[in-house]
């Protein structure tokens, strides 16, 4: 039915909101949407797949309650390993540099052929 990043309208307070779909995320048997307005604004529906409906999550407490669990364990706003310090990327131009130590010496020695 919605996938995520895309776009739709919907109505919310009388007012037409164009939300864009951030995150699908399931709880127990309930399938919730995460979206986002244009201007940061957080919204959360109840993806009803059967009837290919969806229903605005109007008690604040339990919206903030699925987007407190999304940014917890779908964003992984904790420790995710080595990346975190860039050792990752730090071995990664290490093992770059090596293969590359001789590189101007011998470019030069190309440059004087004739073909």
């Amino acid at each position: 039915m919605y996938v995520q990043g895309e776009n739709f309208d919907f109505d919310i307070d009388g007012e037409e909101h164009e939300l864009n779909v951030l995150e699908i995320v399931t709880l127990g048997e309930a399938d919730y949407l995460i979206t986002e307005d244009f201007e940061g604004n957080l919204f959360v529906f109840l993806s009803d797949e059967e009837n290919e409906d969806i229903q605005l999550v109007e008690d604040r407490r339990e919206a903030r309650d699925i987007i407190q669990y999304w940014r917890d364990e779908c964003l992984l706003a904790g420790n995710i390993g080595d990346f975190e310090e860039d050792e990752y990327y730090d071995r990664e131009d290490r093992d770059l540099e090596d293969d590359y130590d001789d590189y101007d010496d011998n470019y030069r020695d190309y440059e004087d052929d004739e073909y």
